[in-house]
């Protein structure tokens, strides 16, 4: 018995040594972590107290520069100011034909160099008012300073009287970022079905976050679109073998680049995507207009967009959530799940998940989506517990509804395009929107190119529907009012995008010639870039005009 209480003994005091070793050592391990992190800390504040000295040390020069050569002046400028600046190609080799900059009111210069260069460090030549020019407290020479301009440069005109602040961006050929595209053997793109491995090189530029950066990956791409796909220029889906950041947007591996061919101002699709960034509508596409090369062949300006589908960062409703779209193409195409209900007059397609006919996820969707078809034409429907809001959610229901109403958007009469939401346990939702190239007076059919008139409303049982619910039409009224508050920002808008692509529209138009000639179903031939876009403008803010008068009458 004692024998075996010394072995029992023995063994408790190696285990509890053994123990406390470990706590030892994970506790020993732990100082270590806390000394290094102090370690780096005390070195982070050491190299912040050296890099406030040498601004110091870095302004007093500056100062007594300044001071000595206001010596040798006769007066000194009050309000300094940047008067030229430009690239020479003498003293750049990087360039080939030297460069004149813009330089606008708000301080912004503008540089485009004719080349897709990848190399920004170049030596500006400038004229100025004042006394020096500086860039982080040191001064630059004209003719003879080295400046990096992959980001951009803020420079500052001074004197002892005043200063002026200047950022300039420097952009290659139009500005935009270029997306190049290797398909595997260079072959062509001839299939909406069928996916061609490739290679993809995406080189920003300084308007997007640097244009240094550069984005490689691989993936599969196909043709995409209805109509469009039998337009002389091509739309294509994008689908990378791992998910990626495309300009600085949210992992994927799906995203799609839009054409825009029968769009001359290119802007459409940016206008609603506009208009759903500032509404209630939960998501929007993320949108960047890239210069694509497919093969070696420069084939324009593309809208590189999230593709539309459930994720985390697209339509957020969850793992158990739906995503539909009210599309009359549906029964004609492979592989797709959908379903009818008595007042949408075409098929609803389950777009995301994949679903299988009379499966728990199918009956689920069709169920739902029924029921508050039926609560809509109840006899009680305006009932805000019973009626159609315990299954629509008034408020994307409204905006989305206005956002195609105003673009008179041909196929948001529940024809396609039209997609709605749903998370189990909540409430079906419209959006996002989506294809709008036709729409704002795009279209020569439906009467659809007249700035006056009801489009959606008359033909659209639902929304016909709720046009007679008091409730509905009381938030209706008081949205149109934020947007129509709303109408010059976006009219800028428009002018801000169409200001950023006036370059590329003039690469795209040396490919396509489409400005001076007819392509279906446009209204009709406005010539010159500026012509497209100001027509556009002035069906919008038109179509804004006859649009408040109706609702004031509601």
């Amino acid at each position: 018995m004692t024998r075996m209480f010394y072995l029992f003994y023995v063994l408790l005091t190696a285990f509890f040594l053994t123990a406390c070793s470990e706590d030892i050592s994970e506790y020993t391990s732990r100082v270590e972590e806390l000394k290094n992190e102090n370690d780096s800390e005390r070195q982070k504040i050491d190299a912040l107290k050296q890099q406030l000295e040498d601004n110091k040390n870095k302004g007093d020069l500056l100062k007594q520069k300044l001071d000595s050569l206001e010596k040798e002046m006769d007066s000194v400028v009050e309000y300094p100011e940047l008067l030229t600046l430009s690239f020479l190609a003498d003293d750049n080799a990087g360039i080939k034909k030297s460069v004149m900059c813009e330089i606008r009111s708000s301080g912004v210069i503008n540089c485009w160099l004719p080349e897709r260069n990848s190399d920004k460090k170049l030596i500006p030549r400038f004229t100025f008012s004042g006394t020096m020019v500086i860039k982080d407290s040191m001064e630059v020479e004209s003719g003879a300073t080295l400046i990096d301009f992959s980001e951009p440069v803020k420079l500052s005109v001074i004197s002892s009287k005043g200063s002026k602040d200047y950022v300039i961006y420097v952009h290659s050929r139009t500005g935009l970022p270029v997306m190049e595209i290797t398909t595997e053997d260079r072959k062509e793109i001839t299939s909406r079905e069928e996916y061609i491995s490739a290679h993809m090189k995406l080189t920003e530029d300084v308007m997007t976050r640097s244009g240094s950066e550069i984005v490689e990956g691989d993936l599969m791409i196909k043709g995409r679109g209805h109509t469009t796909w039998g337009f002389d220029k091509k739309p294509y889906r994008l689908k990378f073998e791992e998910k990626i950041s495309l300009l600085g947007e949210h992992k994927d591996k799906s995203w799609v680049l839009l054409a825009n061919y029968v769009d001359k101002s290119m802007l459409r699709n940016r206008l609603a995507f506009y208009f759903s960034r500032i509404s209630n509508l939960e998501w929007t596409p993320s949108d960047h207009f890239v210069e694509l090369i497919l093969n070696g062949e420069y084939l324009g300006t593309y809208q590189l967009c999230e593709k539309v589908k459930i994720s985390n960062h697209r339509v957020a409703v969850g793992d158990d959530g739906f995503l539909f779209e009210i599309d009359q193409r549906a029964p004609r195409k492979d592989g797709t799940r959908y379903f009818y209900v008595d007042h949408i007059g075409v098929s609803v397609n389950i777009k995301d998940p994949e679903v299988e006919y009379d499966d728990s996820k199918f009956t689920y969707a069709k169920n739902f989506v029924t029921a508050a078809d039926n609560a809509l034409f109840s006899s009680n429907f305006t009932d805000p517990e019973e009626g159609w809001q315990k299954y629509m959610d008034m408020d994307s229901f409204v905006d989305w509804y206005l956002i195609n109403e105003l673009a008179r958007n041909n196929d948001a009469i529940f024809f396609a395009s039209c997609y709605m939401n749903l998370e189990k346990g909540g409430k079906l939702k419209m959006g996002p929107v989506w294809d709008f190239d036709l729409g704002f007076g795009n279209i020569n059919y439906n009467d659809n190119f007249l700035c006056e008139g009801f489009w959606i409303k008359k033909r659209v049982d639902w929304y016909s529907r709720l046009y007679k619910d008091p409730a509905f039409v009381a938030r209706l009224k008081e949205r149109f009012t934020f947007f129509f508050n709303h109408k010059e920002e976006v009219l800028n808008s428009i002018g801000e995008d169409a200001l950023y692509l006036r370059h590329s529209v003039t690469e795209n138009e040396s490919v396509w010639h489409t400005f001076y000639r007819y392509s279906w179903p446009n209204y009709d031939i406005w010539g010159s870039y500026y012509n497209e876009v100001q027509q556009m403008k002035d069906w919008l803010n038109k179509r804004f005009i006859w649009m408040k008068d109706e609702f004031d009458k509601l």
